[in-house]
C-alpha cells in the first residue's frame, strides 16, 4: 500500500532521465542513502528543481509505492550555492558527495553519517578547513576505517593542508582507484 513519509536528506547526486525527469541520490538520517524519483521536476512549473542542486539539505516528501521511492515535495533547509563560493570549496563539495557515494552503499543506513555529513558540509560552506578535516576524520573512523597515525599527527600539528593530502591518499588505496573530483581542479 503507497504511503507518504518526510525526511531531511542531503542531496548527493542527479542524473536526468527522459526531458524533465531527476533520478535523485540522498543522504538520510533514517533511511541511508535511497535514490527517488522526481517526476517532472525539471519541468518550468515544478517549484522541486531549485532545492535539488547538489550539497543541499533539503526536506523530502517520500512516496513509496512498491519498493520505489517518487520526490513528491522538496522544501531547501539549507542551500549550499546560496553565497558566492570559492573553487576550493566547491572541488571539497563535490569530493565529500563522492566520498558519501562510493562508501555508503544504496539503502544502507549508517549511524551518525548523517549528522556528521552535515557537519562536513557546513564546514565547507563556511570556508573552515580545520573542520572539514577534523570532521572528515570523524567520517572515516565512523565508517569502522583505520586512521593512518601521520593523517592525525599532520592534523595536530595544524597542517591541513598535509593531513588534507593524506586523508586523500588513504581513501582512493582504500577503494583502489583515483578519485574523479580530483581531476577537477589541478
Amino acid at each position: 500500500m503507497p504511503h507518504f513519509q518526510n525526511t531531511p536528506g542531503i542531496v548527493i547526486k542527479t542524473k536526468t532521465i527522459k526531458e524533465s525527469d531527476i533520478f535523485v541520490t540522498l543522504l538520510t538520517p533514517n533511511l541511508g542513502k535511497i535514490t527517488v524519483l522526481a517526476k517532472g521536476a525539471k519541468n518550468i512549473k515544478s517549484s522541486r528543481l531549485g532545492s535539488l542542486q547538489l550539497g543541499n539539505i533539503i526536506k523530502a516528501q517520500l512516496y513509496q509505492k512498491n519498493d520505489f521511492l517518487w520526490l513528491s515535495e522538496s522544501i531547501t533547509l539549507s542551500q549550499f550555492l546560496h553565497t558566492k563560493k570559492n573553487l576550493t570549496q566547491l572541488n571539497l563539495l563535490f569530493y565529500f558527495l563522492e566520498l558519501l557515494n562510493y562508501f555508503v552503499a544504496d539503502n544502507q543506513q549508517i549511524n551518525l553519517i548523517y549528522p556528521i555529513s552535515e557537519k562536513v558540509i557546513t564546514a565547507i560552506n563556511h570556508n573552515n578547513l580545520a573542520n572539514f578535516i577534523k570532521y572528515e576524520i570523524e567520517f572515516i573512523r565512523t565508517l569502522g576505517f583505520g586512521l593512518p597515525p601521520g593523517i592525525q599527527t599532520a592534523f595536530d600539528h595544524q597542517d591541513y593542508i598535509e593531513s588534507q593530502k593524506l586523508i586523500k591518499i588513504h581513501l582512493e588505496s582504500i577503494i583502489e582507484k583515483p578519485l574523479q573530483s580530483s581531476k577537477l581542479f589541478k
